[in-house]
């Protein structure tokens, strides 16, 4: 028996339409399109990525410094004492390019006092930055990272200095970038003072010391860096400089003596503005060769060159002989007491 519907026969799916030169690959064809879709993996973006590589970096930090804790502490141990060594060997070096018998010691007492002014005070500068106060327990790690400056590259007493520094990475930095903006503006700003006396044309680079400031509201927002702790640091660093100034004078003198009325302060200048250089240029490590040739080019028309060359070596060995000295005293057991006794910081209350 045959049945014949009596309705409308059912109309058949459409096919895909397929364009010319074009064909529908045939999994689409077949209703595979999500399937295919949802075994692929979801994309990740770059931020995430490396959000991967620095958790599975911080784990393995976190791994080493618990399985090598006795390393961690040798190599503390030998740090200090390698510190030294390398200091001294540095003034070694400076020492032995230098005339002991055109020297005027008491020139150079008075230079090494004034020297170790300058050095005190970036110690205390980097204190008053960070804790916003003369902050005694920053001498000793302040002293030990900034002997890595003598390292090939330059950077390392910088990236040294931001493990002194508590918070995120961003505050780490921005207090490292502080320390080095403040005193480059500063040691500018006192040389060109100096240099005036005898070039006026150098007065309006002295407005650099002003940058700090002017920036100082701008790393309050968004750091632990404060306005107060840039204001007390650039006061600290001015009287630094004043004292680095006074320092290459008497290292000048020592050598060559006093030319004319108005040379000394041009000298105090040049010293400052040489310092600065050898700052900007991070490949030389601590300067080194770089302030040299810097001081002399500026004072080439007022010494001859061997005096220039020996006052400038002198400095060399002063300051680095101030260093040593600051190193060492920190170092002291009854001196480490005493600093470790100090009271929190503000920033450290809040």
């Amino acid at each position: 028996m045959k049945v014949v519907g009596t309705g409308t026969p059912m109309p058949h799916p459409p096919k895909p339409v397929e364009l010319e030169g074009d064909p529908v690959p045939s999994g689409l064809r077949d209703g595979d399109a999500q399937g295919s879709m949802a075994a692929s993996p979801p994309v990740r973006s770059r931020a995430e990525v490396w959000h991967g590589y620095a958790v599975r970096a911080h784990a393995a930090a976190s791994d080493f410094r618990r399985r090598m804790p006795r390393l961690v502490a040798v190599l503390r141990a030998a740090y200090y004492p390698a510190a030294i060594a390398l200091v001294v060997w540095m003034g070694i070096n400076a020492a032995q390019a230098l005339q002991h018998d055109q020297v005027n010691w008491a020139a150079v007492v008075g230079a090494f006092l004034a020297a170790l002014v300058w050095w005190l005070s970036l110690i205390y500068g980097w204190a008053n930055l960070v804790t916003e106060r003369f902050d005694h327990t920053q001498a000793g790690p302040w002293c030990r990272t900034q002997v890595t400056r003598y390292l090939p590259g330059g950077i390392w007493a910088p990236l040294a200095r931001t493990t002194l520094v508590r918070g995120r990475i961003r505050d780490k930095l921005a207090a490292v970038a502080a320390e080095n903006t403040i005193q480059l503006c500063v040691a500018l700003a006192i040389g060109v003072l100096w240099m005036t006396i005898h070039d006026p044309r150098w007065l309006p680079l002295a407005l650099l010391a002003m940058v700090p400031l002017v920036l100082s509201g701008w790393l309050q927002r968004r750091t632990k860096v404060t306005r107060r702790g840039v204001i007390r640091a650039s006061l600290v660093y001015g009287v630094g400089w004043i004292a680095y100034g006074l320092s290459g004078l008497l290292a000048q003198i020592a050598v060559t003596g006093v030319r004319d009325q108005t040379y000394p302060l041009y000298v105090a200048g040049a010293a400052c503005i040489a310092w600065a250089v050898g700052l900007i240029v991070v490949i030389a490590p601590g300067g080194v060769g770089v302030r040299e040739v810097v001081y002399i080019w500026f004072l080439s028309s007022l010494y001859p060159r061997a005096g220039l060359q020996g006052a400038s070596v002198l400095l060399r060995i002063i300051t680095i002989a101030a260093e040593l000295a600051v190193l060492i005293a920190v170092g002291l057991p009854w001196v480490r007491r005493r600093m470790a006794a100090a009271p929190p910081s503000p920033a450290e209350r809040r």
